[in-house]
């Protein structure tokens, strides 16, 4: 640009710049790489000047590098957006601050247990009477937990298998088995702790639960209660839409029939072979769409065991709740819907934003009037459940473990955006100030106490709010339900619903 400019019309070089021309050209001929490193331009080695900060040399008069090349400023964030991020970083620390304290709690309590019950099992002659009495026999690795049921011998002169017992133990015989996994491995690798049971008169020994007792004997009640269970079956079907409450015992005399019955069928069918599955049709007014779901083997043995729930299991009781309490229910079918944990979930938010978006979106659209969509969220590890108002544009937030969305960037996103999205669709008129401010409300829901009950208490959540009929939650719970946590009776009563809809879907036969 600058040899341009002093190139006259007729082609020459001015006089009074012949000379710094001539070395422009010399130097871009000669110039090494190394000394092309240094950022200086030909034109200002030919002047023997420095360059300047700011300005372009050779591109006329105020042109500097960010007109030239076009380089984007950099937008300081406001303060606002400061406070909202400082924010979310003191709730996440907050939050494992908690998680922290609460780990420490639970190792605390294992090592007292675990140092308790080995204490327990020295020098233990002195703690039962003379003779024969009944004792309760627990194991404290890998977990604390009452094991089985027995009899311990205090006697001088016993003998196992031929030899005399060491100084400080006990002959014990076991009775009945309560966990049948202490049965696989050697118990003189754990700690034994034995507990005194005195003996009481028959009429009034109610023994331990029969829901704690080994499989078989629950099975000898059950085929002795089998008429009256078919009597409490067909109640329950002739008032299903009332929406009824399952039928539970009195506490000290639940007896989980329909879990006994669906095991045995378990191990009685090719279910009992590892990879076994059963299908599940989901209709198209469940989620939006029809697919199949798929009930593994361990879907089943999670339910018996009492273990951490899979999508699978979450959605077979959105269909029971469907099938029981929204089929035929015009009221209930239209204000209440469901979205697939299958299509939206920690994963797929992050591998597949818009497709999960799109998904919402439509599914909104599906709605003509208000109605509350119930969305099982699971981050990874854990369930919690969201109920979406999208014309009212409320989020009610369900966490069982005492968390907040902000712990959930990722969810709290892709529901915003869908929810702005379907207003736009619907072509909604909100003032600029209301633009974007959803509505998120933390409902003040019963908590678990432990790691695993996760997705019991999703599933409760959503009978609650359905049997309840009503598309606003209140902040505090619904007073029919507020408690701080659940029993685990109540949290039996949602498996033995689960295994019931098994038996009468005939998911599981010989």
């Amino acid at each position: 640009m600058w040899k341009e400019a002093r190139v006259g019309k007729d082609g020459t070089v001015r006089d009074d710049v012949q000379h710094i021309y001539d070395e422009c050209e010399t130097l871009s001929q000669s110039i090494s790489t190394a000394e092309d490193q240094e950022n200086r331009s030909v034109l200002s080695r030919a002047l023997n000047v420095p360059e300047y900060p700011g300005r372009v040399r050779g591109k006329g008069h105020g042109c500097t590098p960010t007109s030239l090349y076009k380089n984007p400023r950099r937008r300081n964030p406001s303060n606002q957006e400061v406070m909202e991020t400082l924010q979310a970083l003191q709730a996440q620390v907050l939050q494992l601050q908690k998680d922290n304290e609460r780990y420490r709690c639970m190792e605390k309590c294992s090592s007292q247990l675990k140092e308790t019950s080995e204490k327990a099992s020295i020098n233990c002659q002195n703690k039962f009477p003379e003779g024969i009495s009944s004792c309760q026999l627990y194991l404290s690795s890998p977990t604390y937990r009452l094991v089985g049921k027995g009899k311990v011998h205090n006697t001088s002169g016993d003998l196992l298998h031929h030899r005399p017992l060491p100084d400080g133990h006990l002959k014990v015989s076991v009775d009945v088995v309560l966990d049948k996994d202490a049965l696989h491995g050697p118990w003189i690798s754990f700690s034994l702790m034995m507990r005194y049971t005195p003996t009481k008169p028959a009429s009034k020994d109610k023994g331990i639960l029969r829901h704690n007792e080994s499989v078989a004997s629950q099975k000898e009640v059950f085929a002795q209660g089998s008429q009256q269970l078919s009597q409490k079956i067909g109640s329950r079907q002739k008032n299903k839409r009332d929406l009824p409450v399952t039928y539970l015992p009195k506490k000290g005399a639940f007896v989980p029939r329909y879990q006994i019955s669906l095991e045995t069928l378990v191990d009685s069918s090719d279910m009992a072979t590892a990879g076994a599955i059963r299908l599940l049709d989901m209709e198209e007014d469940i989620f939006g769409y029809s697919c199949t779901e798929t009930i593994g083997k361990e879907d089943l043995e999670h339910i018996f065991r009492h273990q951490e729930l899979g999508v699978g299991v979450i959605h077979t009781y959105i269909r029971f709740l469907y099938d029981n309490f929204m089929r035929g229910n015009d009221q209930l079918s239209n204000r209440f819907r469901f979205v697939s944990s299958s299509l939206v979930n920690k994963a797929l938010i992050c591998r597949e934003p818009d497709s999960c978006r799109e998904y919402l979106v439509k599914r909104f659209m599906a709605s003509s009037t208000n109605n509350l969509y119930l969305w099982p969220y699971n981050s990874g590890c854990h369930w919690l459940l969201l109920a979406i108002d999208p014309l009212k544009e409320v989020v009610y937030f369900l966490n069982s473990i005492d968390g907040e969305w902000t712990n959930y960037p990722d969810m709290k996103q892709l529901v915003d955006t869908s929810i702005k999205v379907f207003r736009s669709q619907r072509q909604a008129r909100v003032p600029r100030t209301k633009s974007s401010n959803i509505t998120w409300i933390k409902v003040q829901c019963p908590l678990q106490r432990n790691g695993i009950d996760c997705g019991y208490f999703v599933m409760r959540f959503m009978r609650e709010i359905i049997n309840m009929n009503q598309i606003e939650i209140p902040i505090t719970y619904f007073d029919e339900y507020k408690c701080a946590h659940y029993t685990r009776l109540q949290l039996e009563q949602i498996k033995e619903e689960l295994c019931q809809y098994f038996i009468e879907k005939r998911l599981i036969s010989i």
